[in-house]
């Protein structure tokens, strides 16, 4: 028994690299998706949902279809958001930290590609093959410093959640699949989201 406590059988299932490949999707691949958003500048938080587009390594489409219409398109290094009403708004991925540890993050996840999610991230796995955790802390500073690290929970083969930390002690935790259905504690806080996200409910 080493010195975190864990026979060694159970040290071995949480290896990272198994973990991440067990983790890979054929793409193209769609998922529901609720988004909530916790800030210092709001008085509840904001809550969206719809649907992630995975269509392979570097390629992302987020559409919202609640409270209203808008579709994010990641392609490389290129955003371009679409929004009822507004005009087409275009950027650069790298202006935008949280969205680019996202992409990173889950479309290297759903590759199986443990070595691009190595590249950008130091990886803390936890817990065992039906209810892990993994902690990516960005490895260059000025993302870091942003987006102080992303927790992922998941069940088995399926990640469940991604919390997103930024710099200002906010957070956006999203809920996918199955989990994006259930239905949210009011007056909702992120202590019961985490709760929840790691928890085999």
């Amino acid at each position: 028994m080493g010195q975190t406590g864990l026979p060694a059988a159970a040290a071995a299932e949480l290896d990272a690299p198994a973990l991440i490949q067990r983790l890979a999707k054929p793409a193209p691949a769609i998922i529901d998706f609720t988004e909530v958003r916790f800030s210092t500048l709001l008085k509840q938080p904001l809550i969206v949902s719809g649907t992630l587009g995975y269509a392979g390594s570097a390629n992302l489409d987020r559409h919202v279809t609640r409270p209203y219409r808008e579709d994010t398109e990641i392609r490389g290094e290129s955003v371009r958001v679409i929004r009822e009403g507004e005009p087409v708004r275009s950027f650069a991925l790298k202006r935008a930290p949280e969205l680019s540890g996202l992409l990173t993050a889950f479309t290297a996840l759903l590759a199986g590609d443990q070595a691009a999610v190595g590249r950008e991230f130091e990886i803390a796995p936890s817990g065992d093959e039906n209810l892990w955790k993994l902690v990516l802390t960005p490895r260059d500073a000025r993302v870091r410093k942003r987006v102080p690290s992303i927790l992922i929970n998941g069940r088995k083969d399926l990640p469940r959640c991604f919390t997103i930390v930024n710099d200002n002690g906010g957070a956006s935790v999203m809920l996918l699949g199955a989990a994006s259905q259930r239905e949210l504690q009011q007056p909702l806080t992120r202590e019961w989201l985490e709760r929840y996200c790691a928890s085999a409910e």
